[in-house]
């Protein structure tokens, strides 16, 4: 199959979920064989470079200026880019995410649109009580109305998702995002008790009920240190994040808090490596990759007990369920890792084992092959069926 993703966060562009869940399956799907192309826009002071090969896989990079309405040129080149990918025979499905409605008002084309459910920005808001802007909701709306085929990236997020922009009947097929794993873990080289979070310092995260909850976490381990990776962001109030937190602590715990701010993938992976626990209280996701990651490294993980949670972890078994809005909670969860050596091992072990089975990419990858086949395959025969040859070959030009 020749594939086309569109994405805009694609490495080494600062990215978040989308970013990383479309290279590692890309280059998988290349390693199987196929072909694969993204392309997406970046702003114009962005130093990745326009066009460049990425273990086989082409990466495009449309640069737009940060200009008002600027977006809507943009968009309409990626659609011609796209379209002329079309025409000349190079693609034979394109996939967008949900997360700003990308393919909004595209004409048909004689290949199908896929939109993968990673959590748009109408979902979040939903989840989170806030109302998106109305431009974004309808733009969304919009994408997921001209799409052909949808899949999720769990099932919570596809029922939330389809309740809310309406798609009454439609079918959602859930493809839970892949994770790579390492060959072998070194559990000697664990620190004694290092706390680790990853994720956006954002409410939505839940890090301010985690660093709340942290002075019960030193009270009962007083070697514990907590270790934050993650941009900054900002508070409800617009207050940076980062600064909050470090005056929300006591001043006598302040040095067992460390902010490593952004790193590389590599290096959070190696931080999971290394904890004694892996914490994310977050209030919303639609299915994520910080916990995934931190499992597969048979690191003790503890989660939220919100959203899509319970279709990666079962509490008890395989890493421990909180709620984010109870910081005493979160720090008795914490502190019963930490004291407990037996109970870290297992739920450690189980975590690893749970990704290997259910989410490593060798479990998913033929999974996300066989839906885009099954999705030619259906395409191209209603699309004969239902469009004379010559309008075939108005739609392809």
């Amino acid at each position: 199959m020749r594939l086309c993703f569109i994405c805009n966060e694609y490495p080494p562009v600062r990215q978040g979920g989308i970013g990383s869940v479309t290279r590692t399956l890309a280059r998988a799907l290349v390693e199987a064989g196929h072909q694969v192309r993204v392309i997406g826009l970046s702003d114009e002071n962005e130093s990745a470079p326009c066009l460049e090969y990425d273990a086989g896989v082409q990466v495009w990079r449309l640069k737009h200026p940060s200009l008002h309405l600027a977006w809507i040129r943009s968009r309409y080149l990626l659609y011609r880019t796209v379209k002329d990918w079309v025409r000349s025979g190079l693609i034979d499905l394109v996939e967008a995410p949900d997360y700003e409605g990308i393919v909004a008002g595209w004409p048909m084309l004689p290949i199908p649109v896929i939109v993968r459910m990673h959590g748009s920005v109408g979902y979040f808001a939903l989840e989170m009580g806030k109302r998106p802007r109305t431009t974004t909701f309808f733009l969304e709306r919009a994408s997921l109305w001209r799409a052909n085929f949808y899949c999720s990236c769990s099932r919570y997020t596809a029922d939330r998702t389809a309740r809310l922009f309406r798609l009454r009947g439609s079918e959602i097929t859930v493809l839970h995002n892949p994770v790579t794993t390492t060959a072998s873990i070194s559990v000697p080289l664990r620190a004694e008790a290092k706390v680790v979070f990853g994720g956006t310092l954002t409410p939505k995260k839940g890090v301010t009920s985690l660093v709340r909850g942290w002075p019960l976490v030193v009270r009962a381990c007083p070697n514990a240190e907590l270790h934050i990776f993650g941009k900054d962001g900002r508070t409800d109030s617009g207050q940076k994040m980062k600064d909050f937190l470090i005056s929300s602590l006591p001043a006598e715990i302040r040095n067992t808090v460390y902010f490593h701010g952004h790193v590389e993938h590599a290096a959070l992976r190696s931080a999971f490596r290394t904890a004694s626990v892996a914490v994310f209280p977050s209030y919303s996701e639609a299915f994520a990759l910080a916990p995934m990651e931190a499992m597969s490294e048979a690191c003790p993980t503890i989660y939220s007990r919100r959203a899509s949670a319970t279709e990666l972890i079962e509490n008890g078994k395989n890493g421990l369920l909180v709620d984010p809005d109870d910081h005493q909670e979160i720090a008795g969860a914490i502190v019963s890792v930490l004291r407990n050596r037996n109970l870290a091992t297992a739920l450690g072990v189980a975590g690893r084992e749970c990704i290997e089975k259910r989410f490593s990419l060798s479990a998913l990858l033929q999974k996300n092959i066989d839906f885009y086949v099954k999705c030619l395959r259906s395409y191209r025969a209603s699309f004969r069926e239902r469009t004379p040859a010559s309008s075939r070959a108005i739609a392809g030009s």
